[in-house]
């Protein structure tokens, strides 16, 4: 058996950080509302600043987020820090389902919301979209697909861009695309 490159290791390591819900939870507030700190975040999620404070060091040193200028006071505050993680071919890893499971089951939460509200946001239900298509495709076209996808996204505004139009709003974007199971004979 081969050792894992760095990378493989760091990623690991980085899924492991991942797949903890305060830790996501965390992640999702500075990524969709912007810089705060731990006692604000505690706050928000019911925790005390000391649990939130060390899941908070927890996302940085894997650089999920980042320390933010504070503006001055004793105060340290956090912000989101873009940071793909790559899972490798084979992940067999119990680390890398929960994770998977964690997301897709906060992200089945989010749109839930969104559908009980979405009459009372009819500019935003006429934008929605949500696609399922069949596709027929060589692994290397699925890779072709998904780097399509990155370059089209990558020019548009992060959910916590202080930059953005009165209008604009956050928004979750997600893409999938994964083969069917091979049917055993």
């Amino acid at each position: 058996m081969t050792e894992p490159d760095e990378r493989t290791r760091t990623d690991l390591s980085a899924v492991r950080a991942l797949a903890h819900p305060l830790r996501l939870q965390l992640l999702d507030l500075l990524r969709f509302e912007g810089p705060s700190t731990a006692t604000r975040l505690g706050r928000r999620v019911g925790e005390s600043s000391g649990a939130t404070s060390y899941h908070l060091r927890q996302l940085a040193r894997f650089g999920y987020i980042e320390e933010a200028p504070s503006g001055g006071g004793r105060e340290r505050w956090w912000r989101h820090r873009e940071r793909p993680v790559t899972l490798r071919a084979g992940g067999e890893e119990p680390e890398a389902r929960t994770l998977l499971a964690e997301v897709l089951s906060r992200e089945a939460h989010a749109l839930d919301r969104f559908l009980g509200r979405r009459a009372q946001l009819p500019e935003w239900d006429a934008a929605a979209f949500f696609q399922s298509r069949a596709l027929r495709l060589t692994p290397a076209e699925l890779d072709d697909l998904r780097l399509g996808i990155d370059t089209l996204v990558a020019p548009l505004r992060r959910a916590d861009d202080d930059n953005a139009p009165p209008e604009a709003g956050p928004v979750r974007f997600l893409t999938f695309g994964f083969p069917l199971p091979l049917e055993e004979s």
